[in-house]
């Protein structure tokens, strides 16, 4: 037999792991509608591009956008399935002790109604006080019979709330087991969807092989213009230096500022990473390439004075705003709607990005800097 402290010490475990498997799966559950927002998000671009004649250069940076979502979305499903694998196990088990106490509780409360109608044969309650040989003994044989009476309306409760249990056990299981099925069936789905965008990849990437000297002289191109912000950026963060910067809460703001522009997608990670088409390329970037499903408005992350609107030869014109210690950076804008010195607010218009010829169209760059630090945006950025 269980010692009662080391039975609550376990049930206390028990409840433990109930509830962390629960946040864990309200973590999924977001994550899950996070990367399929972005898959519809890219599934958009995706069509809009099948619309061209010829292959586009930021299709192949979305769909591989999309495979790697698909792949986590997958994984995901995977880690949910365990889970609720441990939570079918846990409620089984729960299910098998409630039926097993509800039985020993019935077999209990037959026995309790069989022993009371043997015993109104032989007696009723008037003979059996009358019986007493005196009144102490007649009042201890009213406590006792009014403790049996309670007993029994005891335990007919107890038997209808677990029955209620074992109820409410059933349908949570059958919920779970549900869940279980859906996120295999969703597994299949995703997996066949995967297969699609790879082969759709391939066709795409042998299609730009053969124009590699175009994409040689795009990519010196965009080198040199991110170059030129880049120097811009130094050279004005060293004239601000001089000055003495306004508060601000944006360091507060991590994981919660708003998009720059609807329904983003990065086309173009932070960081040194693989060129989606040349070999042995990297490319480095000091921000994010986004680009938008449904609008080419381009708004303020958080409140600021813009410190800078300047021409940037390959990548049209850029808004610098400034937020204390931080700025924010919006170029490849095709037109500018503010001024250098003009405070904005959060979801300010700043601009649309350019729509015209070239692999940047209708791709925003988006930067953040800590001073002379340059921070990745996507983490920065609300999920």
């Amino acid at each position: 037999m269980i010692k009662p402290f080391k039975a609550i010490l376990i049930v206390f475990f028990l409840l433990c792991i109930e509830g962390v498997d629960a946040q864990s799966l309200n973590d999924l559950e977001k994550q899950k509608n996070e990367v399929s927002n972005r898959i519809a998000n890219a599934h958009k671009l995706l069509s809009k591009y099948s619309r061209q004649k010829s292959t586009n250069l930021n299709s192949i940076k979305v769909l591989n956008g999309q495979i790697d979502d698909r792949k986590r979305l997958i994984d995901i499903y995977k880690e949910e399935i365990t889970l609720l694998k441990q939570d079918i196990t846990l409620l089984n088990a729960e299910i098998n002790k409630t039926e097993s106490d509800l039985l020993l509780l019935r077999r209990q409360y037959s026995n309790l109604i069989s022993e009371t109608y043997r015993n109104k044969k032989k007696y009723n309650e008037l003979s059996f006080f009358f019986g007493a040989e005196s009144f102490n003994e007649a009042y201890r044989r009213y406590v006792m019979l009014k403790e049996y009476n309670r007993f029994r309306h005891n335990q007919g409760l107890l038997i209808k709330q677990k029955s209620n249990e074992l109820s409410e056990s059933s349908v949570l299981l059958n919920s779970k087991l549900k869940v279980q099925n859906n996120a295999l069936d969703r597994i299949q789905n995703e997996t066949t969807k995967l297969e699609s965008d790879k082969r759709s990849l391939g066709r795409k990437t042998n299609q730009l092989n053969s124009k590699q000297d175009e994409l040689k002289k795009e990519l010196r191109r965009q080198k040199k213009a991110l170059k030129k912000l880049e120097n811009t950026i130094i050279k004005m963060i060293s004239e601000l230096s001089k000055t003495k910067a306004e508060p601000s809460d944006f360091h507060l703001s991590k994981a919660s500022l708003p998009w720059p522009v609807p329904n983003g997608v990065i086309v173009s990670k932070f960081g040194e990473h693989q060129h989606p088409v040349l070999k042995y390329v990297k490319v480095n970037n000091n921000g994010v390439d986004i680009q938008s499903s449904s609008s080419n408005d381009v708004k303020s992350v958080f409140s600021g004075v813009v410190s800078r609107v300047v021409p940037i030869p390959g990548y049209n014109k850029a808004v610098l705003v400034r937020h204390g210690k931080y700025l924010t950076v919006y170029a490849n804008l095709e037109v500018v709607h503010v001024n250098k010195g003009q405070n904005v607010t959060n979801k300010s218009i700043i601009g649309t990005i350019y729509t015209g010829n070239g692999d940047n169209s209708g791709v925003l760059h988006f930067e953040i800097w800590k001073e002379s630090v340059k921070l990745n945006p996507e983490l920065w950025l609300i999920k």
